[in-house]
């Protein structure tokens, strides 16, 4: 026959009682919240822009073209075409005569790019 201390049983008749206190059934989770960042803005940008060398561009002047006309197509002054050529007469252009063709805006720029990210709190 075997004997049982009444002091074991008891214990662990306890210990049961008390686990089952805590927590819930099976199906119950508890949960906490979850944590969460803070929100985040991003630097202001310095704004610097990225200077990119414009490669030359020619026209050799055709028959009835005028200085004029040639800046217009271009998208540029007269004045700039004159003096990026070195045009000292600007009436004795000739049919056949090679100019270069000034950028207009002397290099083509590009802005840089920026994004910024924020992250939303939850609140439980």
């Amino acid at each position: 026959m075997r004997v049982v201390n009444i002091s074991s049983v008891s214990l662990a008749l306890a210990a049961s009682i008390a686990l089952v206190a805590c927590g819930g059934d099976q199906n119950s989770v508890d949960t906490l919240p979850l944590p969460t960042a803070a929100p985040t803005v991003a630097p202001a940008s310095s704004e610097v822009a990225t200077t990119v060398p414009v490669s030359e561009e020619y026209y050799t002047i055709q028959q009835g073209d005028t200085l004029f006309g040639i800046a217009q197509s271009f998208g540029i002054t007269v004045d700039d075409l004159i003096s990026y050529n070195a045009i000292a007469d600007p009436d004795a252009i000739q049919a056949g005569q090679r100019l270069k063709i000034p950028p207009s805006s002397g290099t083509a720029t590009t802005a840089p790019a920026t994004t910024s990210t924020t992250m939303a709190t939850t609140t439980p």
